[in-house]
């Protein structure tokens, strides 16, 4: 399908797998509830990545963190013999990492930021090397910085230690999301949910990544368990158009209609489509 047809989701549904788990200092905004709106056909944004788009932005406390100079030494103990603890590392890390991330930041700086905060994860790893905490700030820093393989394998050694903890598997379900690894991330989703079926979060972002590995029969019954029929649909129809199942993903969306007849959404989307079918726009 032609590229600049794709409806990008850049928010809703798909910023529930975004934000990561056991950082108490990157606590993102809370997901946009419904969906999100359509890009106009013809537009591309500047990332066309939807993962990133979802939430890519430090919160506005830490982008007032910015220091001239890096830190270039770890933490030092107070008195001889008290060393820091492994939480006091992971916190200063953790608002380093965020601070990295500051759209105004240059790269070279940016580098260097991520450096001494994986330091200071790993400096939290030699004091207890079985820190969640820790290790969960670590694979964070991975995977933001792009290190796929570092990122998955800090996770899966996480989820070694911690098997029965639902946050650790679904943090690795964010990382197989932001490198767009879907049946990957619904596996990861699985052992989440297997720990807390009820977890409607965790359905609901079981339904997207379902959705993104074209499963989409499955992806709609899931998605039915956490939201109304029109929204599910609204959701299906929409992807199914970003897919190139254009004739599907319509069909979905009449049938929001039939019963919704007023649903923004889908007359928006469907009027675009029928345009762009009509002029032949590139």
């Amino acid at each position: 399908m032609d590229g600049q047809l794709r409806l990008w989701l850049t928010g809703g549904l798909l910023a529930v797998a975004l934000p990561a788990v056991g950082c108490k200092v990157f606590d993102k905004p809370p997901a946009t509830e419904g969906m999100p709106p359509v890009t106009p056909v013809g537009h591309t944004p500047a990332n066309n990545n939807p993962v990133l788009q979802a939430g890519w932005r430090p919160s506005a406390a830490v982008q007032q963190f910015r220091p001239t100079e890096t830190p270039t030494a770890l933490p030092q103990a107070k008195k001889k013999g008290q060393p820091f603890k492994p939480e006091t590392d992971i916190a200063i890390a953790d608002t380093e990492l965020e601070a990295a991330f500051d759209e105004n930041r240059s790269g070279t700086d940016r580098d260097r930021i991520i450096d001494v905060a994986r330091q200071r994860f790993q400096h939290a790893l030699k004091k207890d090397p079985k820190n969640k905490g820790a290790l969960l700030g670590l694979a964070k820093l991975y995977t933001w910085a792009g290190d796929r393989d570092r990122a998955v394998a800090t996770y899966s050694e996480a989820l070694k230690l911690y098997p029965n903890d639902k946050e650790v598997a679904f943090a690795l379900m964010r990382t197989h999301i932001r490198f767009e690894e879907w049946p990957a991330a619904a596996k990861a989703c699985e052992s989440a949910l297997a720990l807390d079926k009820e977890n409607r979060t965790f359905r609901k972002a079981y339904g997207v990544v379902l959705a993104k590995a074209e499963r989409w029969d499955e992806a709609f019954e899931n998605l039915m368990m956490v939201m109304s029929e029109v929204e599910a649909r609204l959701f299906l129809g929409r992807m199914l158009i970003d897919t190139g199942r254009v004739p599907q993903g319509q069909e979905q969306l009449q049938v929001v209609l039939q019963k919704d007849p007023q649903n923004e959404t889908a007359q928006r989307v469907l009027t675009e489509l029928a345009e762009y079918q009509q002029t032949g726009q590139k």
